[in-house]
């Protein structure tokens, strides 16, 4: 039995085999319902729903959630764009962490104040600003997603603030020249001095420097080819990829220095590769491997160089990636403009510049032998 009222904007009427009020309105030829416990409810609901019509919000799905809605666009739309597997890593943890705060809410009515609400709460865990904007992008790309497909008129994510008081990420350090001796002094010696003398004088990454092989080096032409870079897929096992952007691949002039640690390290590595016998296992003929050949460890690498710096009486906190903000720093001080640091260092920054117009005025980039110049004079 049911009590039902007159059609009008949309019927309403109590179901008591379900113990609950029903809203009905027919859009575009599909019924859509709402529910509620009490009749004011359930007409709240309908009369929300009419708004939204009115307004121009879809008008199916409306009971699609934000927790559907990231999980289908992470398992259909994502794959489809070829993302390295640091970047799958992170937007996993984002619908995760977004799921958590927001799964439950209607993606048809969800507001930007729902949103800033949840990041306030994030941040008062402590979630740097940092983390903060990679959820919002998150939910901004499946929201995007949603868009394309008629599931939403807008995406709210473009207009979300972030809180004004999250803390900002760790910050990025770098070594003076003065520094920079000293560190590759006390490294001297180290299974690792080559590896981190390519870094500073070339400025690459630490998975470039890792994922460098000897068909990659140009002895005669003086020239470091940066073509691959050592990652971590699935399960952590690490292997060699494509560099992290299509700028990343570049050719760059090696100076002296550097040329003299890749000379050593090719004797150390035969003399590793002699005493390992047939364990030895370089597939890849990688230049920076362990005792057997396989691909080096970032993690013994990290607290390899904490302590090569703790050595150097430089303290604590630096990390090998600081080796690349050396590289930048010493550039920027010595007057060399920011295009022709962004090219050395692989940056999509001033693409245009870098992209497009790179090649055609020189082959290189010679930002290393500015830095082998700088350290050499002090």
């Amino acid at each position: 039995m049911t009590k039902r009222r007159s059609r009008g904007d949309g019927a309403l009427y109590f179901v008591e085999s379900k113990d609950r009020w029903v809203g009905r309105v027919t859009v575009d030829g599909q019924r859509r319902t709402v529910t509620g416990r009490t009749k004011t409810d359930a007409n709240r609901r309908l009369r929300e729903l009419r708004a939204g019509v009115d307004a121009g919000l879809p008008a199916t799905p409306g009971n699609l959630t934000v927790a559907t809605l990231l999980d289908s666009w992470f398992t259909k739309a994502l794959p489809g764009r070829r993302l390295q597997q640091p970047t799958i890593d992170v937007h996993a943890w984002c619908r995760k962490v977004l799921i958590a705060e927001l799964g439950t809410k209607k993606v048809r009515t969800l507001t930007p104040e729902q949103i800033e609400a949840a990041l306030e709460r994030r941040c008062a865990a402590g979630t740097s600003k940092a983390s903060l904007a990679k959820l919002r992008t998150t939910l901004g790309m499946a929201l995007a997603w949603a868009e394309r497909r008629g599931q939403v008129a807008r995406n709210v994510a473009r207009v979300v603030e972030l809180p004004a008081d999250a803390r900002p990420a760790g910050t990025k350090r770098s070594m003076t020249a003065e520094q920079a001796q000293t560190f590759l002094r006390a490294a001297d010696g180290t299974p690792w001095a080559a590896m981190w003398t390519v870094m500073l004088y070339l400025g690459v990454r630490p998975g470039e420097a890792a994922g460098l092989c000897w068909d990659d080096i140009d002895d005669t032409g003086r020239v470091v080819h940066v073509r691959r870079a050592l990652k971590r897929g699935e399960g952590g096992r690490l292997f060699v990829g494509t560099p992290k952007t299509l700028q990343s691949v570049r050719s760059l002039d090696a100076p002296s220095p550097v040329l003299a640690a890749l000379k050593q390290r090719r004797q150390d590595q035969r003399r590793e590769r002699f005493a390992a016998g047939e364990l030895w296992a370089n597939i890849e003929d990688l230049v920076f491997t362990n005792s057997v050949g396989s691909p080096t460890d970032p993690a013994r690498v990290r607290i390899a160089f904490t302590a090569a710096a703790r050595s150097a009486g430089l303290g604590e906190g630096w990390t090998p990636n600081s080796l690349r903000h050396t590289a930048a720093s010493l550039l920027s001080d010595a007057g060399v403009g920011l295009e022709r640091v962004a090219d050395q260092l692989g940056h999509k920054d001033t693409r245009m510049a870098s992209l497009h117009y790179r090649h055609r005025v020189r082959p290189t980039v010679d930002g290393g032998n500015v830095l082998g110049v700088m350290l050499e004079q002090k």
